[in-house]
């Protein structure tokens, strides 16, 4: 055991932990700042992982321990702290599950937040989303009629955060009621403040319109909204309740037969002499706020401006056009489609709409509208609504939007753990990368692929036993399945099923395709010249 003593400490903590993980928690402890006194007690166990409260309990029997206020027991060990606690008198709570975080429990000054049962990483996420719940509510109910436009019964702040989300259906009319419920419901769960119905954009479909704001007005507790330029469509979604429409200007304000001061509006810049958006970003401002006049005559009350985001080559023009309009329109919020820019560039879409969405809570755009239509898009909704929070978060906090206890870091961490590596073996063999032949299990192979509409894995066997589909959420579902039936009996097999699955589960999680032998990724490549 060694001690690691602290003037004036408030508690005295005793560490649990393994041989392997005992470099990890001594330079942990020289390097972090605490005001509690911290002892170490490490177990023969390799693994702190493999340790169990029952074994932990005995040992620490055994060790005679007392005189401490807890005892801090790997995230990860099997069974309940409250084990521990009955048999040494001390409160015995989980500590983090890697050991290069524990510095974030030492630097706490209340132990007693932490659980017997969950591991501290949870908990203490679970603490730091629950303030941020009450950070975001706070934002929210800071809007007023002063400050803020009611879409349906949302309010949209003049000048954000919060950012709303808006998420398009696109090609609506091609749906039925029933997969446009289940699309709304889907996209309301990944976090759209607004449904927006989308259509064809040169063939009216004036009843399937009328027919599908009725049924999302009926199913749906979200604003809806059409994104139309055709006046017998804009017609047709005012009788039928929606929201909001997006993209009414100059070109069409006069054929909109049906005015309700209580259905918000989205214009843009669209001149109607050339029926197209000016380049020029004085050019655009100047259509706006001709579009907002002749908007508001008609009796419209609740506008929004889209200066029409362009995609990379163009962006920071039309950027400068939403500045300049911010800066001369303050009262008037701001719209943008994101879309043009995700769907126009061979980039992942989190990190294009994250930054989307901070640069335009800088201009001040306070609705943004995001389309899943292609593949590389599926899953923008959440993101742009998780970069929404980040940048609400990090505006109240006055701090750039890092550390907030919410990320949209996917595919890459913030640390690097490196796992230390016990001297105590006794060779070192490097595999070779070459294919090798192997055979076939006798009893039945598997075709392994992932279903995206039922978002599930599903695992075909072939063989002896007969056609079996397994279907499951989870890798680990799906071979607890395989061993029940014995569907396997070569260990190859099973390790090579093992990591099949493991890839289909994370390119269900990514939204990912997967072919069976096939790897999930590939490190991109610069071209050398």
């Amino acid at each position: 055991m060694f001690t690691y003593g602290v003037l004036g400490a408030v508690a005295r903590i005793l560490i649990v932990t393994g041989r392997l993980a005992e470099p990890i928690i001594r330079k942990v402890l020289s390097e972090v700042k605490t005001e509690h006194k911290v002892d170490v007690i490490v177990t023969p166990v390799q693994v702190a992982a493999f340790l169990t409260a029952e074994y932990v309990a005995e040992y620490l029997k055994q060790c005679n321990v007392r005189g401490y206020d807890y005892i801090l027991l790997p995230g990860l060990v099997r069974g309940s702290g409250k084990i521990v606690e009955e048999v040494t008198g001390v409160k015995a709570v989980k500590g983090t599950v890697n050991a290069y975080d524990l510095a974030e429990i030492l630097a706490l000054h209340d132990l007693s937040v932490l659980s017997p049962d969950v591991p501290a990483d949870e908990v203490l996420g679970n603490i730091i989303e629950e303030k941020n719940r009450e950070i975001l509510k706070r934002i929210d109910k800071a809007l007023t009629h002063e400050n803020s436009i009611a879409v349906g019964r949302l309010r949209v702040p003049l000048n954000p955060p919060p950012i709303r989300v808006a998420a398009e259906i696109s090609e609506a009319h091609m749906l039925s009621a029933e997969e446009l419920v289940r699309k709304a419901m889907e996209y309301t769960e990944s976090g759209a403040d607004v449904i927006v119905l989308g259509f064809e954009a040169l063939h009216p479909h004036t009843q399937k319109v009328f027919e599908a704001v009725k049924v999302l007005k009926k199913e749906v507790e979200v604003p809806i909204a059409v994104d139309t330029s055709i006046p017998s469509e804009i017609n047709a979604a005012l009788q039928a309740g929606a929201d909001m429409i997006i993209n009414i200007d100059l070109t069409n304000i006069d054929k909109v037969a049906y005015v309700d001061r209580e259905v918000a509006v989205v214009t843009i810049p669209r001149d109607p002499a050339s029926n197209a958006i000016p380049k020029e970003p004085q050019a655009r401002v100047e259509i706006l706020e001709k579009a907002v006049n002749a908007i508001r005559s008609r009796g419209f009350e609740k506008i929004f401006a889209d200066a029409i985001l362009e995609h990379f080559g163009q962006t920071f023009s039309s950027l400068l056009a939403y500045h300049m309009f911010r800066q001369r329109n303050p009262r008037i919020p701001l719209f943008a489609g994101i879309g043009n820019v995700t769907e126009l560039v061979d980039v992942d879409s989190v990190g294009v709409n994250a930054s989307l969405v901070m640069l335009l809570q800088e201009i001040g755009v306070s609705m943004v509208l995001v389309v899943e239509k292609s593949v590389k898009a599926a899953g923008s909704t959440l993101e742009t609504k998780i970069a929404s929070q980040m940048a609400a978060l990090a505006y109240y906090k006055g701090s750039p939007p890092k550390n907030l206890g919410i990320s949209l870091l996917i595919l890459k961490d913030k640390k690097r753990y490196v796992e230390e590596v016990d001297e105590g073996y006794d060779a070192v063999v490097n595999a070779a990368e070459e294919e090798k032949p192997y055979t076939l299990d006798p009893i039945g192979v598997f075709k392994i692929r992932v279903n995206h509409v039922l978002r599930c894995i599903e695992a075909l066997y072939i063989g002896r036993k007969g056609r079996i589909l397994i279907r499951g959420k989870s890798a680990k579902a799906i071979q607890y399945e395989i061993l029940e039936r014995e569907l396997v009996s070569q260990l190859s097999h099973a390790m090579y099923l093992g990591r099949e699955l493991a890839k289909a589960e994370i390119a269900l999680q990514l939204g990912k395709n997967y072919i069976q032998e096939r790897p999930l990724f590939a490190k991109p490549r610069y071209i050398k010249l």
